[in-house]
């Protein structure tokens, strides 16, 4: 029967001690010759260089309970274990190094259990570490709530353009105008983008339409009730910020117009 290298002295090379100091000459000899251990190492230096690689700007927080529930079943930790979660640490690897005992404590020990228990125990620690960064760099873009939208048809002279809009909320109440436009390229112009009165009475440009596609913060407080339409107009370097009256797609809000 194989005797491989046993697991405390593979997560002490995981850690970066040396072979000399960490292993005997007949483990060190097997590890050359193993790709089982090998790869069990290798795993276990990827643990580590992902808890070597965190910084103080980096925000612990707790894993879910399921986390330590896959690693207590994996190691065969029991029940008593699992419940006893341990808190997310500092991203400093020190505490991780300093679980691990040093060679001449290491061999004073009985192995067997105990180096079971070890590795558990560093295992879980960076484990319990990548979790929480990996949680607090979750994508936390806030999400968008859809409030009314409106289909854009083509205006005389423009007959194969089209498109759409949509109004969308943030979780911080600022609305906007997503726009989407499929039309011939503007030659010598450019487009902008405008809400305009359901009577024509008034109009509000949000900006220049860059490409095919948009977003443009609304004002605050602008009644999208009234100021209903959504305008795309082809316009011109001439100095004048006023609408040209070439409209190339318009189209009617409709839904919860917030």
């Amino acid at each position: 029967m194989v005797q491989h290298v046993d697991p405390e002295t593979l997560a002490l090379l995981a850690l970066g001690e040396t072979e000399e100091t960490a292993a005997s000459a007949d483990e060190r000899d097997h590890l050359s010759a193993c790709p089982q251990c090998t790869e069990e190492m290798a795993e276990l230096a990827v643990v580590a260089q992902t808890g070597r690689a965190l910084t103080p700007e980096d925000t612990m927080v707790p894993p879910a309970p399921a986390v330590w529930d896959r690693i207590s079943a994996e190691l065969g930790l029991g029940q008593a274990a699992a419940a006893e979660q341990p808190a997310a640490p500092a991203p400093d690897p020190g505490p991780v190094a300093a679980a691990v005992p040093s060679l001449t404590e290491r061999r004073e020990r009985r192995r067997g259990g105990l180096a079971q228990v070890l590795v558990a125990a560093c295992v879980a620690l960076v484990l319990g570490v990548t979790a929480g960064v990996l949680w607090e760099r979750r994508d936390t873009t806030p999400e968008e709530v859809p409030l009314a939208s409106a289909r854009l048809d083509a205006l005389p002279g423009w007959t194969d353009a089209s498109g759409g809009a949509r109004i969308e909320q943030t979780e911080t109440g600022a609305r906007q105008l997503v726009l989407d436009v499929t039309a011939p390229s503007s030659e010598g112009g450019y487009r902008e983008v405008w809400l305009i009165a359901d009577d024509l009475s008034g109009l509000v440009s949000l900006g220049i339409l860059e490409g095919s596609e948009g977003r443009f913060d609304i004002p605050a407080g602008l009644d999208l009730a009234e100021f209903s339409l959504v305008d795309v107009s082809e316009e011109h370097f001439d100095g004048d910020p006023t609408h040209s009256g070439d409209s190339v797609v318009r189209g009617a809000l409709e839904g919860q117009q917030a």
